[in-house]
């Protein structure tokens, strides 16, 4: 499990080097390749993180963290309307999912056959839907929310909606650009979510 061991700079330093090697390799990356490309020891990275697995479930709040994800989220929160607020969450999922799919892809592949990591990815789902069912509420209270849906069943519609599996074969694998993705989940949403 990860520890908070040491310096934070170095902390940094071997995170930033992780995230590039996931980048670059998916999963087939070991402790001693980050330790070189963070310049420090294979001890170094056991000390402030445990394991691999330690190390990639740091590596997601990291992510988080130096994404921003809390100020995106609080701008989505701000817009005007329903509607806009609809885009401007598949305007961020769209972004956000571009920037952590090398991770997020080790992590959902990860999951079923090691608890650590299942535990990461399952954490960041639970915090998506959390994310997500506030935009709802939002909706709701200020009654845009069509009434025949409950708060929610229509959280669980908006994270299935922009879930990772969703944007991955949309963009991915259909190659479909982040604009056509973001237009055309927010078509679906606002129909379905948004009272007329």
């Amino acid at each position: 499990m990860s520890s908070t061991y040491g310096d934070p700079a170095t902390r940094h330093r071997i995170l930033e080097a992780a995230w590039g090697l996931v980048t670059e390799k998916g999963g087939q990356f070991n402790l001693s390749e980050v330790a070189t490309s963070a310049s420090v020891s294979r001890q170094a990275v056991y000390l402030h993180f445990g394991d691999r697995a330690g190390l990639l479930i740091a590596l997601v709040q990291h992510m988080d963290d130096t994404l921003d994800l809390g100020q995106a989220l609080t701008r989505v929160h701000a817009e005007p309307d329903g509607a806009s607020l609809l885009e401007a969450s598949m305007r961020l999922n769209a972004t956000f999912w571009a920037k952590v799919f090398p991770v997020a892809q080790v992590l959902e592949a990860a999951q079923h056959d090691d608890s650590d990591l299942g535990a990461a990815w399952r954490d960041r789902m639970r915090y998506r839907y959390q994310a997500f069912r506030a935009m709802i509420e939002s909706l709701a209270t200020r009654g845009e929310l069509d009434e025949e849906w409950s708060v929610e069943d229509a959280t669980a519609t908006l994270y299935a909606v922009a879930h990772f599996d969703t944007w991955r074969e949309l963009v991915i694998e259909l190659q479909w650009s982040d604009d056509r993705y973001v237009d055309s989940m927010t078509r679906v949403l606002r129909r379905a979510l948004l009272s007329s």
